[in-house]
């Protein structure tokens, strides 16, 4: 939703004539013991103006909001005022109605000097968190043509319209914005050449896509999750290509985020079967089933557990993970079964949430119902006709969550329940060969030598611990199963 087309402005009060609006929050802020504002726009102004001085943001969004209420869009310092009750709410963690207010200032142009505070102000809030992306970046700094620009601030404008232009399939005009991107601003420029070799490898030139990746994580202080999604992409690239002690050494390097990517297990996992590493493998299996990461469907992950302890022939072992997809998943592929839409299964809803595109607008939503909370926390500094329509600010942004969520949700949810049904056709399949291979013996499965496992004992330094079914989370990607290998070669 794009709030400069809506009914509800974040600038107009509609339960406040704005010639009442400074007497009012003067009113409530005698009331809670605090300095008064003096109803007229000057008192009101140059009081905004001191307190941001003074960091007293809670008197600053009041004053602004004061000022803002009273004057009009004529008024030379109308924007003025709402730069400085943008920078009071960014201040006060309300990011969300700051981004509205430095939007409003950049996209109106009224006040050219204030245009590059507008846009920084913006940048903060996107680098900041989850943000309002398509009103933020898609509806404005995307297509904006903001001349004169600071350079750091030039290469965030170019940046974004170049990744905007690459998704809409203009590759020239997107390779002339960020090639264009100046040095002094790094931070993009780095991003932008990271946009460039993903783009090679999208368009299968994946030895220039592996060049570019590997030259670009050589800089020196990349920004952290630049150089993850760079070692990422290393790694992704090395599996696509079979290369699999390269992606592993890749993944170490990335490990770290498994707690927040859970599917990074999975992938790690993957690459070690592939290596002939079974029991590291299903270390990181064993890792997804730790309660922080429960609200996850991998189907394949249970296969992948099969298929690590069919190379180690423990055969009722591998029949046993087989099953737990059956188990695991068992509302969800009731769902399916029984012709309930993927999409009003609870279930693939509460999975599907949790992946790409969807578990970013789930983010976006968690931290706007957060904001509206913190609102609460500046009720009485704020005054009943601001706190109200900030409020009605964050209800409709909750509203336009909601509905980009069940968007994407709608597209998720059936890729999910693919996923399950072809891992429930792959449990049939391996609950087969388990039969075959159990009648011809304990052989191994064709594939790559399997590693010797790791020693556990106790002794000298080395400590050893038995777990009963707990985890601690800072070691899941740690894990390696110390299991007998029962294959005879």
């Amino acid at each position: 939703m794009s709030f400069g087309r809506q009914s509800v402005s974040p600038f107009r009060s509609s339960a406040c004539p704005p010639a009442l609006a400074a007497w009012l929050v003067g009113v409530v802020l005698c009331s809670c013991g605090v300095t008064p504002i003096p109803a007229g726009q000057e008192v009101a102004f140059r009081l905004a103006s001191s307190a941001s001085n003074d960091s007293d943001w809670d008197l600053g969004a009041a004053a602004a909001w004061a000022f803002v209420q009273d004057a009009g869009v004529d008024d030379e310092r109308y924007d003025r005022g709402l730069l400085l009750m943008a920078r009071a709410l960014e201040e006060l963690d309300l990011s969300y109605a700051a981004s509205l207010y430095y939007l409003e200032v950049a996209r109106e142009r009224r006040d050219a000097e204030l245009i590059d505070d507008a846009v920084r102000g913006i940048e903060r809030i996107v680098r900041g968190g989850p943000h309002d992306e398509p009103t933020l970046i898609r509806g404005f700094i995307a297509t904006a043509d903001i001349p004169s620009l600071p350079n750091d601030l030039q290469g965030f404008v170019d940046y974004h319209n170049g990744v905007d232009s690459l998704r809409r399939g203009l590759h020239v005009w997107a390779e002339s914005k960020l090639r264009g991107i100046p040095e002094e601003s790094s931070y993009y420029r780095r991003r932008a050449e990271y946009a460039l070799a993903v783009r090679s490898l999208s368009g299968g030139e994946l030895e220039a896509g592996r060049d570019a990746l590997a030259s670009l994580s050589e800089h020196d202080a990349l920004a952290p999750d630049l150089a993850r999604d760079i070692q990422l992409a290393i790694a992704r690239t090395a599996m696509e290509q079979s290369r699999y002690e390269d992606a592993v050494a890749a993944y170490e390097r990335v490990r770290t985020l498994a707690p927040e990517r859970p599917g990074l297990l999975l992938e790690m996992a993957w690459a070690h079967y592939y290596l002939g590493d079974s029991r590291r493998a299903l270390g990181l299996l064993i890792a997804l089933d730790a309660p922080v990461h429960r609200g996850l469907i991998a189907p394949e992950r249970f296969l992948l557990e099969a298929f690590c302890l069919r190379r180690l022939c423990q055969l009722d072992p591998a029949r046993t993970a087989a099953n737990r997809l059956q188990n695991r998943y068992e509302q969800a592929l009731g769902d399916i079964h029984r012709g309930i839409l993927p999409v009003r299964s609870r279930a693939i809803r509460e999975g599907a949430k949790r992946r790409g595109v969807a578990r970013d607008i789930w983010r976006f939503g968690h931290t706007l119902r957060e904001e509206l909370q913190r609102l609460e926390e500046h009720r009485d500094q704020f005054g009943s006709a601001l706190s109200e329509q900030l409020e009605r600010i964050y209800v409709a942004g909750i509203e336009e969550a909601i509905r980009r969520l069940e968007a994407e949700l709608a597209i998720e949810v059936e890729t999910l329940a693919s996923e399950l049904l072809r891992a429930e056709d792959g449990v049939r399949l391996i609950l087969h060969e388990l039969s075959v291979q159990l009648l011809r013996g304990r052989r191994r499965p064709e594939g790559p030598a399997e590693r010797d496992t790791v020693d556990t004992a106790a002794g000298g330094e080395r400590v050893s611990y038995q777990f009963r079914g707990e985890f601690w989370t800072d070691e899941l990607d740690e894990l390696v199963v110390d299991i007998a290998d029962r294959c005879v070669e």
